[in-house]
């Protein structure tokens, strides 16, 4: 590959040309499959239950010893002035997943291809390439369900940094009930609005929320949406809720359940669990780790350690005993913003990483 920096660069606007949003990543595993094919290397489509797409399989295997996944949708292009516009300026390239994960994904193709489609036949390596993290990650759980990696690395934006420890999420919807009355009148209802706040605050004041973790931070309660109150003058009787709360590795289930479940039965509240993904932690000293490490000094990066804040496909995997890491270029802050975008130095370092991971495993 002579000019590495023009095949990412081209590579990368042709996915991000491609609309992906979850759900509707049909056109670019179409891309994919004949990428793959014309390099020779066999695809294999992984059906997702409850989802109209298929995860992409390269080189297969029950029990491999690393797999390397990525997932090709993105969120929606909400706010997105050229969503599907790979537009570069200063050595940046725009465009929405251009960071999460579009740009690991062209990194990784390169890697791929530079490693050459022979040496992953009869190697301990797997690849996939799912679908649905932005949305319920029915994509990673599925196949998880069904392979066994011992060690399994997820493509996301962490600059860098070898993350081997990530928070899980519960995800809770609410509805608070108070007492309507005249809005003049405030002694004689209960202000629903109000109660969501004090709920709120004795949230955020828990233990399991109040905990710090050295990789990762404190737990935190995040409200995605509050909605209350109908018209002016009268005070507000209902308010829904709907919070994602960050749950740190070393806080067990119960403990956190049960705090939260205490808070909510001392108010007027009925709430569901629409999510509880658990947080994991990988030791710095396992095997994967350790040659990501070697991978990343070969490329000439520093190696640090880090938490993942976020969900992502690792999961799943890591719930099911894999050694699990969040590893890839690109800064998460970015991601899911109409200014997301990624470095052309970042796409070249990563395919340097790649390349050096991956042949050290099919060695």
């Amino acid at each position: 590959m002579e000019n590495l920096e023009a095949f990412l660069r081209n590579l990368l606007a042709q996915l991000i040309a491609i609309p992906s949003p979850s759900g509707e990543e049909g056109a670019l595993i179409a891309f994919l499959e004949d990428w793959f094919r014309a390099r020779g290397f066999p695809v294999a489509r992984f059906p997702v239950p409850d989802h109209p797409w298929p995860n992409l399989l390269l080189h297969p295997q029950p029990r491999p010893r690393l797999l390397i996944t990525a997932h090709l949708d993105t969120t929606l292009p909400l706010g997105h002035p050229q969503p599907y516009a790979a537009i570069e300026r200063d050595g940046r390239i725009y465009g929405l997943g251009s960071a999460d994960v579009k740009g690991g994904l062209a990194a990784l193709m390169a890697a791929l291809e530079l490693v050459g489609a022979e040496h992953l036949a009869g190697s301990p390596l797997s690849i996939a390439l799912t679908v649905d993290e932005e949305n319920m990650g029915r994509g990673a759980e599925a196949l998880a369900r069904a392979c066994r990696p011992e060690a399994v690395l997820a493509i996301e934006p962490t600059d860098f940094t070898i993350s081997i420890a990530e928070a899980g999420t519960m995800e809770l919807a609410l509805e608070i009930h108070g007492h309507p009355a005249h809005g003049s009148v405030v002694e004689r209802g209960q202000n629903a609005i109000r109660e969501a706040l004090e709920l709120l605050r004795e949230l955020e004041s828990l233990p399991s929320i109040q905990a710090q973790h050295p990789l990762i931070g404190r737990g935190a309660v995040t409200p995605l949406f509050i909605r209350g109150g109908e018209r002016a003058l009268v005070i507000p009787d209902r308010c829904e809720l709907h919070l994602d709360i960050r749950w740190l590795p070393g806080i067990p289930r119960e403990s956190l359940v049960g705090e939260i479940e205490a808070v909510l039965t001392r108010h007027a509240a009925v709430w569901r669990i629409i999510d509880l993904s658990p947080p994991f932690e990988t030791p710095a000293e396992a095997p994967l780790v350790q040659t990501l490490a070697a991978a990343l000094t070969e490329a000439g990066l520093p190696v640090r350690l880090s938490g993942m804040p976020s969900w992502t496909d690792a999961e799943p995997f890591a719930r099911y005993g894999a050694q699990a890491v969040v590893f890839g270029p690109g800064n998460l802050a970015l991601a899911h913003t109409p200014e997301e975008h990624i470095l052309l130095s970042e796409l070249l370092h990563a395919t340097r990483v790649l390349t050096a991971l991956i042949r050290r495993v099919v060695a």
